[in-house]
């Protein structure tokens, strides 16, 4: 039988590929010099599942490293972190922004005119910031840059879009359109519908004519400048199709047919051609220099405070190759939350070999835990935790609240399901109405825990004891209900 001396790289590396969980790529990992031979060689790594698995596991280890850290450097870590993961979403889903398939399904979805703008892009970023003003406020910022050949100028679209789903805020929508010396800006609330409900503005369809000409009025010679450059449509651009550009262009949503535009002359109309589009896609890369800013994002951060910094490092450039948009996304929410709870961890005084242990066996696993939700007065999330000998729990959540921009949350549901599959239900309100939750039901999960803890301990003089108060605490940590651990406990 073939041991793990004599298994070459990439056959050990599709052995190791089927681990799915940090846990258990840590302790394969420290069991066997040839097997951490393998997994520190960047190079001889060729799935994506162990890439990811080894991003998430040393990027634990990292929060765990600067939350030790008490003064505002450790944060400030922490934020650098945060921002390469955001950067590097955006510029890997960048590089697949402009492509002859998306050009085609822009010319299907919106007509021909949309499909040519599209060509004339030459860079487009968004970004959303929630709970400025209110946890069920969110701004929107969106950018476009387009080419126009006929001037030879750059024209930049820039979009905000304030807005609260409670209503206790006026929504608010801002245009700015700069081309040379050309400077326009449009700004106004978002309009209530007839029952007096504020509209969102991906809403636009349902407003009233007068409100879409107050929003494109002041737009009026950019529409005109647009319209020169595209030559003749049909019909001329509407009022519908300029705000549809601000907001949704180039790949959300659907125009009415009314507002989908078709040149004049019918031979600028037919499908594009790959031959048509390449020209355009190779300048669009050129200019986009992706690559590039990629790898100066990851080769310009360094922590010389941390080894893991280098590892970290090191996977994201092969992840940044692969172009993981989404993980790089995923990595982004959950860094957030895990910062947060090593934190709570820390000041619970826990050792750090322990709120590591803690983090490594944690999994994200879903939260809506956002300003739509919270204003529709119900948010959910969902945590699993790994155990020795394969055993898993998981714990779905769900809260009610009266949906204010402050929400106060005045009941939870907590489902924890046990390693054989037996369920615990708990609920609670308010514990000032005295109905705190049933922690003491979680009695199983607090055994699970301090079995951790004691082989995470052994041999250490004290050992911490943990109660079910901390067990039901650190659930609604991993669902992003943290903040309301003193309502319910």
């Amino acid at each position: 039988m073939a041991s793990f001396l004599t298994i070459n790289d990439d056959c050990l590396c599709r052995i190791i590929s089927f681990l799915d969980d940090p846990v258990s790529f840590h302790s394969i990992a420290v069991s066997c010099k040839r097997v951490q031979q393998v997994i520190n060689n960047t190079r001889s790594i060729l799935h994506p599942k162990l890439l990811r698995v080894k991003a998430e596991y040393y990027i634990k280890c990292y929060l765990v490293e600067i939350t030790d850290d008490e003064s505002d450097y450790g944060y400030n870590k922490f934020s650098d972190l945060e921002d390469i993961f955001s950067d590097a979403a955006r510029l890997t889903a960048a590089k697949e922004f402009l492509t002859y398939t998306k050009v085609v399904n822009a010319w299907k979805r919106n007509g021909p005119v949309a499909a040519k703008l599209l060509t004339w892009v030459r860079n487009q970023e968004s970004r959303t910031e929630e709970g400025e003003l209110g946890e069920t406020c969110f701004t929107e910022y969106l950018s476009v840059m387009l080419h126009l050949p006929g001037c030879d100028k750059d024209l930049r679209i820039d979009t905000t879009i304030f807005y609260d789903h409670s209503g206790d805020n006026d929504g608010e929508l801002t245009i700015q359109v700069t081309c040379g010396d050309l400077d326009i800006k449009s700004e106004g609330r978002v309009p209530f519908c007839e029952s007096y409900i504020r509209y969102c503005p991906s809403d636009y369809e349902f407003w009233k004519e007068k409100e879409v000409q107050a929003v494109v009025k002041p737009m009026k010679p950019v529409v005109e400048l647009l319209q020169k450059e595209l030559g003749e449509t049909v019909p001329p651009m509407t009022n519908n199709f300029f705000v549809w550009l601000c907001y949704f262009f180039p790949h959300q949503g659907t125009l009415e047919t009314e507002h989908k535009l078709s040149f004049e002359d019918p031979s600028r109309n037919v499908t594009p051609t790959p031959e048509d589009v390449q020209p355009v896609i190779d300048l669009f890369h050129q200019n986009l220099q992706a690559d590039t800013s990629l790898k100066n994002l990851v080769s310009g951060w360094n922590d010389p405070d941390s080894n893991l910094s280098s590892l970290i490092a090191q996977i994201m450039a092969v992840l940044i190759q692969r172009s993981e948009t989404e993980f790089f996304e995923k990595l982004q929410r959950d860094t957030n939350v895990f910062y947060e709870i090593a934190s709570d961890l820390k000041q619970k005084l826990l050792p750090k070999p322990l709120v590591q242990d803690f983090l490594l066996r944690t999994e994200l696993v879903s939260s809506d835990y956002d300003p739509g939700s919270i204003a529709d007065k119900f948010v959910q999330g969902e945590a699993s935790f790994r155990f020795s000998g394969g055993k898993v729990v998981t714990a779905v959540g769900g809260m009610h609240g009266d949906g204010a921009s402050s929400p106060s949350w005045s009941e939870l549901e907590l489902t924890v399901t046990l390693p054989g599959g037996k369920l615990l239900e708990l609920d609670a309100t308010c514990r000032y109405w005295s109905e705190p939750l049933q922690v003491e039901m979680l009695s199983p999960v607090t055994e699970l825990f301090q079995q951790s803890v004691n082989k995470c301990m052994e041999g250490e003089e004290h050992i911490p004891k943990l109660g079910d108060h901390f067990t039901a605490s650190y659930l609604l940590h991993a669902m992003k209900f943290g903040r309301e651990d003193e309502t319910f406990l």
